[in-house]
């Protein structure tokens, strides 16, 4: 039975320098945008992307990622990135991520991102049981 992970949820206000001539986001810096995100997602299930990187010398490279745009965000708009685990397996993840905009109501694009582990050698690895478990526990705080 698949598992259903809890949602991670993350205010954010796009910074200036993501800002193109046409005064929104640049479509390149959605996948930059969606990487903060998942990294604060691992800080707060207790999985700091660095420590993740330093005690189990492994990485969680992106192999393929899809990036729906629906409404353009514009520079310093209140923002907020539902990012939620759809599967673990023994080595990848599949994160699905969306910024909202208006308190929630409307959805400005979503994502999905696939992520192989790897070790140092940049071979596949095994995801630590300890991060699945994480995962499905939840964020320390919403």
């Amino acid at each position: 039975m698949p598992i259903n992970y809890p949602e991670h949820k993350l205010f954010y206000r796009p910074p200036l320098s993501y800002i193109d001539i046409g005064r929104v986001v640049y479509n390149g810096r959605y996948a930059d945008i969606y990487n903060y995100a998942r990294d604060e997602y691992m800080r707060d299930i207790g999985f700091s992307y660095s420590s993740f990187n330093i005690k189990h010398e492994k990485h969680l490279a992106v192999v393929e990622s899809n990036i729906k745009f629906r409404k353009p965000v514009f520079y310093d708009e209140e923002t907020t990135i539902v990012s939620k685990v759809e599967k673990i397996g023994t080595r990848s993840i599949i994160f699905n991520q969306k910024i909202y905009t208006k308190e929630m109501k409307v959805v400005a694009n979503e994502s999905k991102f696939i992520m192989v582990c790897i070790d140092k050698r940049f071979k596949a690895a095994s995801i630590p049981e300890s991060l699945k478990k994480a995962f499905e526990n939840g964020p320390f705080k919403n």
